[in-house]
């Protein structure tokens, strides 16, 4: 199958299309990058791969997806072989010199029949089948590093520089998208659920990385973006608004959450209402701090969390339930309902006649009854105590 890839313009290929949606898959998928590595063997008629991450500060995998690789196979390379990897060794003295490239043992080891003899490759190889072995590190930054090799089975041809050529061509995307899956592992999840649990939530979250892009966003985001034309996630992964206004107003909000974020400021959540037609949605804008190592200070960190709550296809909630439930009175009850149904202050001030500061005061006895401190922290309470979220 790799012929008819080398034979027609990659950009009417449906494999590579299918390759480069797998790649991106892999940021926020529970299956990682295995897909991808499944489909790539498959496609250019491998034997075996690997796909790994690893945290060079530390000497440990932070992400690791293997085909065909037995674990006997695997246990005798960390022993004897991954110490001294000459495809690894060349590949990095590649990238140094001439960027990101593919390399192959058959045609850029030189002496490669007695270098595999003294480092015990041919041994690991023989082991599980494989003969030649091609690989890159398609990405390196502060401290980690991916390695993506490939290896042909017994009896299977060599590769051919035509062949890296066009590996070579996914290294851009592969880069890329191990980027925004670092970005993830770094930013610190400690106060929220793990991604598993992030998808079974009914609300819409979203994670922005240091650079203001969505690398996250759980299966409700997904489906209220869907719903909400007006909003919309850019292939470069920046979120927007069709009213440019209030895309101003969002992007804004993420850049001082993620710079919050990094500056380890405390800060409060912004939050966003934007009514259109039938679309009602609250957006809560939250900085999501993340550890950053002694070796990588000039790196920004943090991110945001964005929440998406969308009331258009919410039940109405009734002011005596949130009475009952949270012991407010009944105009604190009022002014909870009108903020759970989308509205903002100012909003809710004038829809009651009242003036903002006695909604205000409203809201500040609100966040003592229900031990909150911000206007988010109170509409994720609010929805999840009614069956919202």
């Amino acid at each position: 199958m790799h012929q008819t890839l080398q034979r027609d313009p990659l950009f009417f290929n449906p494999d590579y299309h299918e390759l480069i949606g797998l790649i991106y898959d892999g940021i926020s998928s529970q299956e990682g990058f295995l897909p991808f590595l499944k489909r790539f063997i498959e496609v250019f008629n491998g034997h075996s791969g690997s796909f790994a991450i690893y945290d060079t500060q530390s000497n440990t995998p932070i992400g690791a997806w293997i085909i065909n690789i037995p674990e006997h196979a695997l246990t005798f390379y960390i022993e004897h072989v991954s110490h001294q990897d000459a495809l690894i060794e060349t590949a990095l003295s590649v990238r140094e010199q001439h960027g990101p490239r593919f390399v192959a043992s058959n045609l850029d080891i030189e002496n490669v029949e007695n270098v595999r003899e003294t480092t015990r490759a041919q041994e690991w190889l023989e082991s599980f089948g494989a003969n030649e072995a091609a690989g890159a590190i398609a990405y390196s930054s502060g401290n980690y590093l991916n390695f993506f090799g490939i290896q042909r089975a017994i009896g299977q041809p060599d590769f051919t520089r035509e062949e890296l050529a066009i590996f070579d061509l996914f290294l851009p995307h592969i880069n890329r998208a191990v980027e925004l899956y670092t970005r993830m592992s770094d930013l610190s999840l400690s106060n929220f659920p793990e991604r598993s649990a992030l998808d079974r939530m009914q609300q819409g979250i979203l994670i922005c990385d240091s650079a203001f892009k969505v690398a996250f966003k759980n299966h409700k985001a997904e489906e209220i973006i869907a719903n909400n034309p007006s909003l919309h996630v850019s292939p470069e992964g920046l979120l927007s608004c069709r009213d440019k206004s209030f895309s101003h107003e969002l992007v804004l909000g993420i850049s001082a959450a993620v710079n919050n974020a990094a500056n380890t400021e405390a800060s409060s959540d912004k939050v966003l209402c934007y009514r259109q037609g039938k679309q009602n949605l609250t957006i809560i804008i939250s900085p999501l701090s993340a550890e950053s190592s002694d070796s990588d200070q000039s790196s920004p960190r943090g991110g945001a969390m964005i929440s998406l709550y969308d009331w258009a296809n919410r039940p109405q909630i009734r002011p005596e339930v949130l009475q009952r439930f949270f012991g407010l009175s009944r105009s604190e009850s009022t002014v909870s309902a009108l903020l759970l149904s989308g509205q903002s202050p100012a909003d809710i001030a004038a829809e009651l006649n009242r003036s903002r500061e006695t909604v205000k005061s409203h809201l500040q006895s609100i966040y003592r009854k229900t031990n909150t401190n911000r206007q988010g922290e109170l509409v994720a309470l609010l929805a999840a105590s009614v069956g919202l979220a």
